[in-house]
């Protein structure tokens, strides 16, 4: 099964996405209250993700 950039694209936005949400709610669930929060940068960094994936897809299965 061949994948897209495309599909690669998004599939490294999404992972990073929910990387990031996943560290940030439990660093701060020991911190807080225990609430989920939304972290600042969190689309930030997401979109690193959907970068690197299509970097990595060009240098490595293009």
């Amino acid at each position: 099964m061949n994948l897209t950039k495309k599909q690669i694209e998004i599939g490294g936005f999404l992972v990073f996405l929910v990387l990031y949400l996943v560290f940030f709610n439990l660093v701060y669930r020991f911190e807080g209250p225990g609430y989920p929060i939304y972290a600042p940068g969190t689309l930030i960094f997401a979109f690193l993700g959907y970068w690197l994936g299509g970097y990595l897809y060009d240098k490595y299965l293009k």
